[in-house]
């Protein structure tokens, strides 16, 4: 695979209803062989990861052009400093967000606005009657007026651990951050989170 032909279209990087693409091949002989040049290795790490990638980086961003370019980006420096790459603890999704991350910092700084995360309705679970649906999309938008409130970091803090599911360590790479500062960030978000939707106890 060349550095131009990773292009990403909405249709096949959103994520499917059945999440993120299910790991098919050991990551890490699924590295070792994209290092050698294997391209259907390379093509591979892409198709598992694209989805996930391009899901954190359009929920903050909230335009889908600028999340296609940046999903591009991604992966072609990732393509690009995939040589370097070495198993430290850290997983390759893990250092793909690294890199999302890395991007969207310039992106914001470029535009000089502050990232946001939406919620979108299509996530809501199925309601049977329409009083249970209504009540579902007013508590979808309390949330989404809550994470309004939340700041940038904290943000980036509930999409990594909830959404994308790593773990404290990796989020602590993805974000430059020592383990006890990603702890204290998620604690005040959820906690802020639950102040401003009545959960508080």
């Amino acid at each position: 695979m060349t550095a131009g032909s990773i292009l990403v279209n909405r249709q096949n990087a959103a994520p499917s209803e059945e999440g993120t693409a299910l790991v098919v091949e050991d990551e890490a002989s699924l590295v070792a062989r994209a290092k050698r040049g294997d391209e259907a290795a390379i093509s591979q790490l892409y198709r598992q990861y694209a989805p996930a990638i391009y899901g954190y980086v359009a929920s903050r961003v909230r335009d889908e052009a600028a999340a296609d370019d940046l999903t591009s980006d991604v992966f072609l420096r990732a393509l690009e400093g995939l040589p370097r790459f070495e198993y430290r603890g850290i997983s390759v999704s893990a250092w793909l967000y690294r890199i999302a991350h890395d991007r969207l910092v310039d992106h914001f700084r470029q535009h000089a606005r502050r990232p946001t995360v939406p919620l979108k309705d299509e996530f809501l679970p199925a309601q049977d009657g329409i009083e249970q649906e209504v009540d579902a999309r007013l508590r979808v938008q309390q949330l989404r007026e809550s994470f309004e409130q939340l700041t940038a970091e904290q943000h980036q803090v509930i999409l990594l651990r909830f959404t994308a599911g790593l773990k404290l360590k990796e989020i602590a790479y993805v974000m430059d951050k020592s383990i006890d500062a990603v702890k204290m960030l998620q604690l005040r978000a959820l906690t802020r989170l639950r102040q401003l939707t009545g959960q508080a106890s």
